[in-house]
């Protein structure tokens, strides 16, 4: 008896003539920005704002070239179609359930990021994470915990500045690798397009569809309100506006587009993925708990993801997310409907969030922040507030 042969799932109005476009844009206005700092020789002067820009959270620093200056000042509004309320309902929805959606980050968004293999190609071009995955974690990290939290793309937050300094890298790293004559633009598209900015803001923005797979169970409106939020956080970030996509629908529309188009095995992807494996392991205290890693890789990637990314084998650390998660049971009142997946998943979370915490404020200097509001969330502490306790 033949089976019948399941069809893809829906792209809706996301066709390739209307994506293949975006493989050759990048961001008109933060190009100009880096390509009259390059030529007028001012790029002291914007490594020095990249540096400090999360504690210029209210004035432009006066000692700005005029060019970056306005560009800060042009690209901080909100866009007309917001709703303060969806947004509010996002961030609300990451205080209860940030650290299962952090660890989602690093075990389904980074993942499906690689397995992208033309974009994969950017990311080891330019000394991506398989060379310094510590400071690419850390970026991340601290991106989704400016934006996220509440007030974070308010007038007083960090997110709307956080964001406005990855739209300029974006656009260096265009001004750095197109200008190299071994970049094939006509192979990989224009570095850092449009078409894989929006791809990556929906590994976040789908973050709470994927973490189903673990047990977490959120209504429509929530997910529409969380998507939303990361819709106007890509307004911020300079994706253009006939990309972004206009509901939670439509988002998953384009999601399975990208896939369909974008999912293959490369090199880089599997490199990229290694040193991401490697670099968790080392964050979560112990070896025996190593292969929760992959295991938890394995439980939220698609198969065509696992294997463009040459993810290894499960070990016994598998059954984990099975009948054995009620060991990593949590006390947190947020978290007491969720099930026994979800509770490993905040488990290992905590530790990670810990892990980075400490090793990075250490010595005055601070360059991993998690915000107080939601350290007490989370019941977070430091390596330090935890040997003073």
């Amino acid at each position: 008896m033949s089976s019948v042969p399941v069809p893809p799932p829906s792209r809706g109005r996301w066709t390739d003539a209307v994506l293949d476009p975006f493989r050759a844009m990048g961001e008109p206005l933060a190009d100009a920005v880096i390509q009259q700092v390059f030529a007028n020789n001012e790029v002291d002067a914007v490594n020095q704002m990249m540096r400090s820009l999360h504690s210029n959270t209210h004035l432009v620093p006066a000692e700005l070239p005029d060019a970056l200056e306005d560009y800060l000042n042009q690209t901080d509004d909100w866009p007309e179609w917001a709703d303060p309320v969806k947004v509010q309902l996002g961030q609300n929805l990451f205080q209860r359930y940030g650290m299962q959606m952090t660890l989602a980050y690093f075990t389904w968004s980074l993942p499906c990021c690689y397995a992208w293999a033309k974009a994969a190609k950017v990311l080891t071009w330019t000394n991506g994470i398989d060379k310094h995955v510590h400071r690419r974690i850390i970026e991340t990290a601290q991106f989704v915990l400016d934006v996220m939290t509440e007030g974070g793309l308010g007038p007083q937050g960090f997110g709307v500045r956080t964001a406005q300094k990855i739209r300029l890298l974006h656009a260096t790293i265009r001004h750095h690798v197109g200008k190299d004559p071994k970049w094939q633009a006509s192979e990989y598209g224009t570095p850092a397009n449009q078409e894989d900015h929006v791809a990556t803001l929906l590994t976040l923005a789908l973050v709470p569809k994927a973490l189903t797979k673990l047990g977490l169970d959120f209504t429509r409106e929530e997910e529409d309100a969380y998507f939303h939020c990361w819709r106007v956080i890509g307004h911020f970030l300079g994706i253009h506006q006939d990309l972004l996509p206009r509901d939670l629908e439509d988002a998953e529309h384009l999601w399975e587009a990208i896939q369909q188009r974008q999912v293959r095995h490369s090199e880089d992807g599997v490199a990229l993925t290694k040193a991401l494996v490697d670099y968790l392991k080392m964050r979560i205290p112990g070896t025996m708990m190593d292969g929760v890693v992959v295991s938890t890789m394995r439980e939220l990637c698609s198969e065509a993801v696992s294997e463009a990314i040459g993810l290894e084998k499960t070990d016994w650390t598998r059954h984990l997310m099975g009948p054995m998660r009620w060991m990593f049971a949590l006390s947190d009142e947020a978290q007491d409907q969720s099930s026994m997946a979800a509770k490993v998943s905040a488990s290992l979370s905590r530790k990670l969030l810990e892990s980075l915490h400490s090793s990075e404020t250490g010595g005055g200097r601070v360059t991993f922040r998690i915000p107080k509001s939601l350290q007490e969330s989370w019941n977070l502490a430091s390596a330090e507030e935890k040997k003073a306790g």
